[in-house]
């Protein structure tokens, strides 16, 4: 049973369903939270007020393959690593919108870990700056 539960996660976020979510939020505070219940997350984003609405949603569409990039770098670390695989799993818990850039924050989900992934849009397309643990 470990196994199962132990595995990169990826292709986990329907871009429909967080565009739903994030439609649906209320957008008058700091700090919105999507949060589904049914598919186990729960996403804090902030900065969504100092930057035009679009470049949000415009974000969210693909969150699915920014999550799937930041996958792949786990899986990348533990495979060169010498630790066990739980040391590298980790969940999405917040991102945040900057002026020239979009930052991602993970939490591990079986130890105490941090990780970021920084992403900006240049000339209309997204591009991966950093991805890093903290």
């Amino acid at each position: 049973m470990e196994k199962a539960i132990t595995q990169f996660k990826y292709n986990r976020y329907s871009s429909k369903y967080i565009l739903n979510l994030w439609e649906n939020a209320d957008k008058e505070s700091n700090i919105v939270t999507i949060e589904s219940e049914s598919e186990g997350f729960s996403i804090d984003i902030d900065g969504h007020k100092s930057i035009d609405s679009n470049l949000v949603i415009d974000f969210l569409s693909n969150i699915k393959e920014f999550d799937n990039t930041v996958q792949k770098f786990t899986h990348d670390t533990y495979i060169k690593g010498n630790y066990e695989i739980r040391n590298y799993i980790v969940s999405l818990e917040w991102i945040s919108f900057e002026k020239n850039e979009v930052v991602l924050g993970y939490w591990g989900e079986f130890v105490n870990i941090e990780l970021r992934a920084i992403f900006n849009l240049k000339d209309g397309i997204w591009k991966n700056i950093d991805i890093y643990y903290q």
